[in-house]
């Protein structure tokens, strides 16, 4: 039941993004498939979603977008769960066309796990992230996210800009002296 359910919230998160391309400006959108009380803290690329601990019962929390182009998507994530039955009641991880992968490690109670990922993804694809929660009660679970944005291109610094110009402006009058000359 709680697959269909899934399905269903990510099937409308998923029209409701078409059209939105992926970058530093994306749209992306969080959303619940139950009546649970998960929350989005940040945005972005670096945000934290925390699962239900309201009693509700099954719940996932989504945050993902569709991309208008193909691109490599890295990014570290750290998870920890509060849940006094273990992270195995509530998983995270990551979501690509429906399909979701799980990040977290199915240890005991209080572990925590982190790490590093990478992936490709193709234009009309739905990514993004989520977090389970089995029955929303005894402490939620927490996946936080820092997408690993390529650094800007290198910009010359004034200094070194004005250097620059003066050594071809040399060089233009060397080449101008060995023309007249």
């Amino acid at each position: 039941m709680h697959k269909t359910l899934r399905a269903a919230a990510l099937a409308l998160g998923t029209c409701a993004l078409a059209g939105f391309s992926a970058g530093a400006n994306a749209s992306w959108v969080f959303s619940n498939d139950a009546t649970g009380d998960a929350s989005l803290s940040g945005s972005y690329p670096a945000f934290t979603i925390t699962g239900s601990d309201n009693g509700s019962g099954e719940d996932t929390a989504f945050y993902v977008q569709t991309f208008a182009t193909s691109q490599v998507v890295s990014f570290t994530w750290q998870y920890a769960s509060a849940d006094t039955g273990g992270p195995a009641l509530d998983p995270a991880g990551w979501i690509l066309n429906g399909v979701e992968t799980q990040l977290s490690l199915n240890g005991e109670p209080g572990t925590g796990s982190s790490g590093s990922f990478s992936l490709t993804v193709a234009a009309g694809d739905t990514f993004g992230f989520y977090v389970f929660s089995e029955d929303s009660l005894f402490g939620a679970a927490q996946l936080a996210i820092n997408e690993d944005l390529p650094p800007p291109p290198a910009v010359p610094e004034p200094g070194s800009a004005a250097l620059t110009l003066a050594g071809l402006a040399l060089l233009f009058a060397a080449v101008q002296r060995r023309k007249s000359g």
